[in-house]
């Protein structure tokens, strides 16, 4: 396992330089694999499938422990000449690094998340698990996806803003990047919540997707109100096309 590392961060490298690559397109994507046309030209994508290529990994995990994936973001951090503030801190000091936020725009969106949990139960396994559906998942699957995800890229904007005025490190564009990418999965969760409402005859099912949305919009205002220049960020290859 040693003796490999090596060639993994040699690999990676001539990944990074390869000229198809879309500088930092990974960053501040939502993560989609199965629905992204960019993977080709992902640096993290193709690191990954390098990575379980030298490894072996043919099953459904590529890494078999914590230590793995904080090496593998290290070595594809390295691989663009980026830094991992926020991870190095995590690592240094477990369980009281600092990486934490009072807004409560925080708690809002960690309210969401725990609400659609609470809505579709026991069911969010087997939505989360279903075959991929070209070329766009159906909307209970966006929303099964995005609620998450929608509070961890609040969360980490959150963090990125207070990092920056306490002058602490942090990651270049991780505020703006995060919040785009947040407002971007709002936007969508709030078009497949609009789908599912008209799917569906019962009234109280209709009442629980027009409280998503509302919440929704309420977590939306309260990123343009924190990151108002968070609209205009553009992201690679995700915001703008690249020859």
């Amino acid at each position: 396992m040693h003796c490999a590392r090596p060639i993994v961060k040699t690999t990676f490298l001539a990944i990074a330089k390869d000229p198809s690559i879309i500088p930092g397109v990974h960053h501040h994507c939502d993560e989609w694999c199965d629905y992204c046309p960019l993977t080709a030209r992902c640096l993290t994508f193709r690191c990954t499938a390098e990575f379980r290529k030298q490894r072996g990994r043919t099953g459904a995990e590529t890494f078999e422990s914590l230590d793995e994936i904080v090496q593998f973001t290290r070595d594809v951090a390295a691989a663009e000449g980026a830094k991992t503030h926020e991870l190095d801190e995590l690592v240094a000091h477990p369980g009281r690094s600092g990486i934490k936020t009072a807004d409560p725009l925080a708690e809002r969106a960690l309210g969401f998340a725990a609400s659609v949990e609470a809505a579709i139960g026991p069911r969010i396994l087997t939505i989360a698990s279903a075959p991929v559906q070209q070329p766009e998942p159906p909307p209970e699957t966006i929303l099964v996806y995005c609620h998450l995800r929608i509070y961890m890229r609040v969360f980490r904007a959150l963090v990125a803003r207070d990092r920056e005025r306490a002058g602490l490190p942090v990651t270049e564009d991780e505020a703006l990047g995060s919040a785009k990418l947040a407002l971007a999965m709002i936007e969508r969760t709030k078009r497949a919540l609009q789908q599912l409402r008209e799917m569906v005859e019962d009234a109280e099912d209709a009442a629980v997707s027009d409280h998503f949305i509302v919440t929704l919009e309420e977590i939306e205002c309260g990123l343009d109100e924190r990151f108002p220049a968070a609209r205009h960020f553009v992201r690679l290859g995700l915001d703008c096309p690249m020859a």
